[in-house]
């Protein structure tokens, strides 16, 4: 199965592209875990793109929007433990399906909205490296309130981040492959890496961090999906390009800018690209934003974003993991193993003695849907379940690019890990999965053309 439906044309455009909370922008989807150890609190989880190239795709499910170049994720959290840590991961890529791009491109304004060119949001900074078209004045404008409202406030993420590309080893495609950071459907909030990745690098890439879902293999089939073997050996050039002039440039580390006046001159196209004049805030209100030139033909077009991923803000995943774990406490201590049958099996919750999984069955997608509803049947305690469901969902994004079901997966694996040992499923819980399971299956049936025996 494919979800190209149009073919993916690359667009040269160099930007300095800044999420300054990925969290915010998904509406904190979760505090995450690193090093197995609960996060209790994220302090900074900013995004940062050098970008080079972008696109946007068509698929059954929506647009996709790609941007390719030197990227960095970094972030400052809170242990449980209330050690303060600060964690980071370079990227290669950036891929926003339409709901989200559209939620970024409507936020609200902080400044300069009458320049299609540049956006100083409350979600996003973006501008063009290449300023030479605009005037004295403007560029000095458009210098102080960047100055004032992003290099400033995160010189130090930006110094480390140039840094980071200075090191001969960082950004290296045949040592890292792609690193793509990721809020597509079936690979919400998590990162992509590749297998192929050096070993050594994987291990220590992997490992959990503050803010994601996951980080996970599949990064070399996911690409593969929407981009020809041409189009995979441009972006790399991209990447190996910026790698080249942001290693080697002279900037001023009292004055960021500086970077971009450096390095302007180096990537400057023949006939640098401006926004539309005729289409300018300053004669027109326009809908959304103009952050990638690939999504014009969408400018008066809107996704909403789906329930599947409710958005919360921060202080509401604070205070609903606060209680979570609360509840899951108390429920802990009062359901002790030292009672009898019949009161075990009346209470809202079994109490379940720990059992290991049976082996899933890694080449038919129904077998492995089957053996997690017989794990569910079988009275398996949440934890176990919650592993299995991460399990299986892993075996499916092997074999499928896409299946609408596995973001739902995705959620029960985040609840059942949160549980405390040893508790199962509610009468009431059990029977929402089966049926759940049952759902999935038969659109799987359906999907691959395959009919359950």
């Amino acid at each position: 199965m494919t979800l190209r439906l149009v073919e993916g044309k690359l667009i040269k455009n160099n930007i300095l592209f800044v999420i300054p909370s990925w969290g915010s922008l998904l509406g904190y989807p979760t505090l995450g875990k690193y090093n197995n150890k609960k996060v209790s609190k994220i302090f900074q989880d900013l995004v940062v793109f050098l970008g080079g190239s972008e696109c946007a795709i068509s698929t059954e499910s929506g647009t996709l929007y790609f941007l390719f170049g030197l990227g960095y994720y970094y972030v400052k959290f809170e242990l449980e433990s209330g050690i303060q840590i600060i964690d980071r991961r370079q990227l290669t890529g950036l891929v926003l399906p339409d709901f989200v791009y559209d939620h970024l491109a409507t936020s609200k304004n902080i400044a300069l909205e009458t320049d299609r060119d540049v956006i100083i949001s409350e979600n996003l900074f973006k501008l063009p490296i290449d300023m030479s078209f605009k005037s004295e004045n403007k560029i000095a404008f458009i210098q102080g309130t960047l100055m004032r409202n992003l290099f400033i406030p995160y010189k130090d993420v930006f110094l480390e981040f140039i840094t980071t590309i200075r090191e001969p080893t960082s950004y290296q495609q045949e040592i890292h492959k792609h690193m793509i950071l990721s809020s597509f459907l079936n690979y919400f909030n998590e990162i992509l890496i590749s297998r192929h990745m050096e070993y050594e690098t994987k291990i220590a890439y992997m490992k959990n961090t503050a803010g994601l879902n996951d980080i996970c293999f599949g990064v070399d089939k996911f690409l593969k999906a929407f981009f020809t073997t041409l189009e995979l050996q441009s972006i790399e050039k991209t990447i190996l390009k910026l790698k080249g002039v942001f290693s080697s440039i002279e900037y001023d580390p009292m004055f960021l800018f500086s970077i971009f006046e450096k390095s302007s001159s180096m990537l400057k196209d023949s006939k640098p690209f401006s926004f539309n004049l005729d289409d300018d805030r300053t004669y027109k209100k326009l809908p959304k934003e103009s952050i990638f030139i690939s999504a014009e033909k969408r400018m008066n077009s809107f996704k909403e974003w789906p329930l599947l991923f409710k958005r919360q803000t921060k202080e509401q995943l604070n205070s609903s993991v606060n209680k979570q774990e609360n509840l899951t406490e108390k429920k802990f201590v009062l359901e002790k193993p030292r009672v009898s049958e019949f009161e075990i099996k009346t209470k809202n919750h079994l109490f379940i003695e720990s059992k290991p999984l049976p082996f899933i069955q890694q080449d038919d997608i129904s077998q492995i849907l089957q053996t997690l509803k017989n794990i569910v049947e079988e009275d398996y305690e949440k934890q176990a379940i919650g592993e299995a469901f991460e399990i299986g969902r892993d075996l499916i994004k092997k074999q499928v690019l896409y299946m609408n079901y596995l973001g739902k997966m995705s959620k029960y694996i985040n609840l059942y890990q949160k549980s405390k040992p040893n508790i199962g499923l509610s009468l009431k819980e059990k029977t929402e999965l089966l049926k759940d399971i049952d759902n999935w299956i038969k659109i799987t049936d359906e999907k691959l053309n395959t009919p359950h025996k």
